[in-house]
């Protein structure tokens, strides 16, 4: 038997020592999450050790890394999940509102009728592609579920994300100079 092995049958036969150490590398590896889930980190804990022995029970590790960076994975995973439904449910209490008029003022009116024009001119000449991903992203899908519906690894899809993003950006940046044609996007001289 090699080390991880022996590890995974003291986990699955519930051995104190081994579980510590489980629970070292699982606080090691979200100790870079500390300034965004400090009061989940318990619950994080004992989420990954469950996650975990229930995939080992179920015979999903396959020893293509170590057990540790197999942990750390669901620690990744696990926090990652855990902020971005923080920002979904992103909630204000009323104490914290200022109480003013609910309609957008003229000037509100109009550089949001202008933030929009540039943004569906943007979108416009934006290739299929982005704008295929940008809709997945729009529908809330995680990474992982895009990657297994499109047959791209998820790291050449989070590249592929981040390029459509900096390319639409520059072309919001060139759409917003003074002298841009409103009608192709060229400039004026």
């Amino acid at each position: 038997m090699d080390g991880d092995s022996i590890l995974i049958a003291g986990i699955l036969a519930g051995e104190s020592a081994t579980i510590r150490r489980v629970r070292l590398w699982i606080r090691e590896s979200a100790s870079g999450y500390v300034n965004q889930l400090a009061d989940d980190l318990e619950d994080i804990e004992q989420e990954v050790l469950l996650d975990l022995t229930v995939a080992l029970r179920a015979g999903r590790f396959h020893g293509k890394c170590t057990l540790r960076t197999y942990v750390r994975t669901f620690v990744h995973h696990d926090c990652i999940d855990r902020i971005r439904r923080a920002r979904r449910r992103l909630s204000v209490s009323i104490e914290e509102v200022e109480l003013v008029s609910p309609a957008p003022s003229a000037l509100e009116d109009m550089l949001g009728a202008e933030d929009a024009a540039i943004a569906r001119r943007v979108l416009e000449q934006m290739p299929e592609g982005c704008r295929r991903l940008w809709r997945m992203v729009l529908a809330g899908l995680h990474y992982r579920e895009m990657s297994l519906q499109l047959g791209v690894p998820e790291g050449r899809l989070r590249v592929q994300v981040l390029r459509c993003r900096r390319r639409a950006w520059a072309l919001r940046e060139r759409l917003l100079e003074p002298g841009c044609n409103e009608a192709d996007g060229s400039t004026t001289i």
